[in-house]
């Protein structure tokens, strides 16, 4: 009796440990809680090609309430990879979610041009099946999102941003990388927000939204490239390495109206000044009168 009661604790901690290790990694049936309305699945494939072979585009559609939509085009891929940033002020909040998929099982389908088009205009989310797992590896958490066969065709998901209006998306090269800012909403001003690196391109949509697209960002160390050039290996040996994308956006009105309160500021600095200065000359005046009385005192008058 007390060897089955132990076998029994034994194989319950064991199940508690297994539980806690998978990192809640959950089954979606691929019909279940999507909101296809919520992404925009724009048939975006500028310099997505190279010599016929296809880059994977990723778009980001940034907001300011805390939120990014991210709508990838993908070719043959069983598992995208998702770098998170802690959001310390709401730590229960769910990081990636309504995960959409326009697509096809990759051996039914080839990444052309007509088939993102004819995914781009599917009405309902394909039938396939994914699971939502994380880890966190050096410190640092990262979610994947792996499919039950590798697909082609669109994959979309909302994910929160932990620094508001700061942005930070580290590349998974060769790719194109477009950022799209809410409408009304800019960057690039050296005082209130950089963009880094500098876009490839720059433009504003139908719906007078700014842009900005990064070409195939694949970056290799001074030291590699070295390597690279003595090497009798071909090039694409080499592995990429990923680069930092980020961007810190604000209001069209942002640098207007920190000149204004700068000019305002200023003035009031400037007025200020001057009343120091002239309850400084008034006192250096009674000081001096002070002192002038105190050197030269009235004789007394004689008797």
């Amino acid at each position: 009796m007390k060897k089955n009661f132990v076998l029994a604790l034994f194989i319950l901690g064991t199940i508690l440990f297994t539980s806690g290790c998978v990192d809640d990694l959950v089954a979606i049936d691929g019909d279940t809680t999507q909101n296809l309305s919520a992404y925009e699945f724009e048939l975006f494939l500028n310099n997505s090609y190279d010599n016929g072979t296809f880059i994977p585009t990723n778009t980001f559609y940034l907001s300011k309430d805390g939120s990014a939509k991210v709508v990838s085009i993908l070719e043959n891929e069983s598992v995208i990879q998702v770098i998170l940033l802690e959001d310390l002020s709401n730590q229960n909040s769910e990081t990636v979610s309504n995960v959409v998929v326009l697509g096809d099982i990759s051996n039914n389908t080839n990444a052309t041009p007509e088939n993102f088009e004819y995914f781009a205009s599917m009405s309902s989310p394909s039938d396939i099946n994914y699971t939502i797992s994380d880890d966190v590896i050096r410190g640092q958490k990262y979610l994947y999102i792996t499919f039950e066969e590798p697909v082609t065709g669109f994959v979309a998901y909302t994910m929160t941003t932990a620094l508001g209006q700061d942005f930070v998306y580290i590349t998974t090269p060769p790719s194109v990388v477009r950022y799209v800012l809410p409408e009304g909403y800019t960057t690039g001003n050296s005082l209130i927000g950089k963009v880094k690196p500098t876009p490839n391109e720059i433009y504003y949509d139908s719906d007078g939204r700014e842009n900005l697209v990064w070409t195939n960002e694949v970056t290799t160390t001074s030291f590699l490239s070295l390597l690279g050039d003595y090497s009798s290996e071909d090039d694409s040996s080499i592995e990429p390495i990923p680069k930092l994308i980020s961007v810190k956006f604000y209001t069209e009105n942002a640098p207007r109206d920190l000149t204004i309160a700068a000019g305002v500021l200023g003035i009031v600095a400037l007025s200020v000044l001057l009343r120091f200065r002239n309850q400084r000359k008034k006192l250096e005046k009674i000081r001096n009168e002070f002192e002038s009385q105190l050197s030269n005192p009235k004789k007394k008058s004689k008797k």
